[in-house]
């Protein structure tokens, strides 16, 4: 079952200092079912992203993400910057934040577990900062 999240965590959200209609930067997706393939959802939506001048970075993107597959997609890879954290040194929300907040990506979609608390707030205003949107695929 997929289910996309478009609500925030407000419990710890510091108020914003512009308007209070200001949409947050960061959408979920949620994978309830390790078996449901999200690549029918997201390769379109990637591929329409890479077309963007500045860099969509993909943070510990599935194995089976090809730049094969991406091409097939119709995507432009040469806009497209992966950044893996499978050494153990760096966190998947840690370099998220670290990208949204450099202002080189215009999208930042990252893959990380279900079962992390995740500070919504902190990578929302890192997007505010760099003037980019996230995407927490949480599987």
């Amino acid at each position: 079952m997929l289910a996309i999240n478009y609500a925030r965590d407000t419990s710890n959200t510091p108020r914003r200092e512009y308007g209070r209609n200001e949409a947050s930067r960061v959408t979920e997706i949620l994978l309830h079912n390790s078996q449901v393939s999200l690549h029918p959802v997201l390769l379109p939506m990637i591929a329409q992203l890479s077309r963007d001048s500045r860099w969509l970075t993909l943070v510990n993107p599935p194995a089976d993400l090809s730049r094969e597959l991406l091409n097939q997609a119709g995507a432009v890879t040469g806009h497209i910057l992966s950044l893996h954290s499978r050494d153990g040194k760096h966190e998947p929300l840690k370099l998220c934040q670290q990208a949204l907040s450099a202002g080189t990506s215009h999208t930042v979609i990252t893959w990380c577990e279900s079962g992390r608390t995740t500070p919504l707030h902190q990578l929302d205003l890192a997007a505010t900062q760099g003037g980019a949107q996230a995407i927490l695929v949480r599987h």
